[in-house]
């Protein structure tokens, strides 16, 4: 294990409550600074909450060490953005400590902090200046900084004539080039066309072999592999997992899974009286439920219904999805001339996956029960039988396999 002066950033049991009310909060806030001024500040987990406020962060604990890159990923409202805050000094915990060993630098919305009327090289020095950089380090790696973002030619020229794309090129290059100890990263990831991208993961990779340490909050978790090796995942403002990368993603994934109540009505009230879905199943090669698997492993899918007359001819329409990419597939009955009949009773169909091809995340079945006619519609049940796909780990990179499917292929040369 490394030792303590490895550590860069250090969150100890950090709490932070909000107010939904504006008035209720800058009345809150008022009497909480009467206190500190007075010596009567207060611990807000011990006191607990006051009408209309909630925990945005709960007893969040965690550790970045020098040169490790570590993704915080969540559904929106889990808190991430609101520890970025506080992790770069915007907003102060309520209880809980954060401590930073060396100079840190965030990029959370890249060039909004420019001064349009000064040129690209004035706003350089400022940028620097603002993270504790004297002009005399920014004069030796200036050149490099302008060679990254590819400005060479604008570079005098005011910032307000700049596209959207030239300064999110420049901010990015003035944050990552000055080398701080704790580089911050707010949904940057998609920065520029996609040369420019690679070339900003290449030098973040970079920057991680020299020892700075990263901190990536992102939607896009596909791209996380190409530098993250660690998440952190944020739900309701509490940490839920922090471990390995592919085991994150995939826990993230299925939070956003999670059906509302309002769904589950709905579904339920839309349920025919003739039939419906009773229970949807996952199951291994040996008929056991089962919630991980590897991609190239069978599956089988347990769907049984129930119908209060019989049915003859009823069919079944199976998708997988995926709650980032959305339908990844879908399989019907009646496409594989596969014919059945619903006694009055119940009945067991299966759906089975000799090979699933599905690379690492997380996945779902939306199932649709129907008579023989087109008109017969039955029951649909969305979010059923999740499942994981948590190996075998994929190489980023340009160097392993990316996306959702594992499709059978291979190479040739003349």
């Amino acid at each position: 294990m490394s030792n303590s002066s490895e550590i860069v950033l250090d969150v100890d049991h950090v709490w932070k409550v909000y107010c939904r009310n504006l008035k209720r909060a800058m009345w809150y806030g008022l009497r909480d600074l009467g206190r500190e001024i007075t010596g009567q500040g207060h611990d807000r987990t011990v006191t607990g909450l006051r009408p209309g406020e909630f925990f945005a962060i709960r007893d969040a604990n965690f550790q970045v060490r020098r040169g490790e890159c570590v993704a915080l990923i969540g559904p929106n409202g889990a808190g991430k953005s609101t520890m970025l805050k506080m992790i770069n000094g915007l907003v102060r915990p309520d209880a809980g400590k954060i401590s930073i060993r060396g100079k840190v630098a965030a990029l959370i919305e890249l060039g909004t902090g420019f001064n349009p009327i000064l040129s690209g090289r004035e706003n350089i020095y400022i940028n620097a200046a603002v993270l504790g950089i004297g002009k005399r380090e920014v004069d030796r790696i200036f050149d490099k900084i302008v060679d990254f973002a590819e400005l060479e030619d604008v570079i005098n020229d005011p910032v307000k004539t700049y596209s959207s794309g030239m300064r999110v090129r420049l901010g990015f290059s003035v944050a990552a080039n000055l080398r701080p100890d704790l580089l911050i990263m707010d949904e940057v990831l998609a920065v520029g066309d996609v040369g420019f991208r690679m070339k900003c993961f290449a030098h973040l990779r970079e920057l991680i072999k020299e020892g700075v340490s990263i901190i990536v909050v992102t939607h896009a978790v596909t791209m996380l592999r190409r530098v993250a090796t660690r998440s952190i995942v944020f739900g309701k403002g509490k940490i839920v997992y922090d471990g390995d990368l592919p085991t994150g993603s995939t826990i993230y994934e299925e939070m956003m899974n999670v059906p509302s109540q309002a769904s589950e009505r709905r579904e339920e009230d839309q349920a025919s009286s003739k039939a419906r879905i009773e229970e949807v199943n996952v199951l291994n090669e040996q008929g056991q439920p089962q919630l991980e698997f590897h991609t190239d492993e069978k599956l089988r899918l347990q769907i049984r219904m129930s119908a209060r007359e019989e049915i003859r001819n009823a069919r079944l329409i199976a998708a997988i999805c995926s709650p980032v990419h959305g339908k990844v597939a879908s399989m019907s009955t009646a496409y594989l001339d596969f014919q059945f009949d619903l006694p009055a009773g119940e009945r067991t169909i299966y759906l089975e996956f000799p090979s699933l091809p599905l690379l690492i995340g997380a996945y779902h079945f939306n199932i649709s029960l129907y008579g023989p006619e087109q008109t017969d519609f039955f029951q649909r049940r969305t979010l059923q039988g999740n499942f994981r796909i948590v190996g075998p780990p994929l190489l980023g990179d340009g160097r392993g396999l990316g996306g959702i499917l594992k499709l059978p292929h291979r190479w040739e040369s003349d």
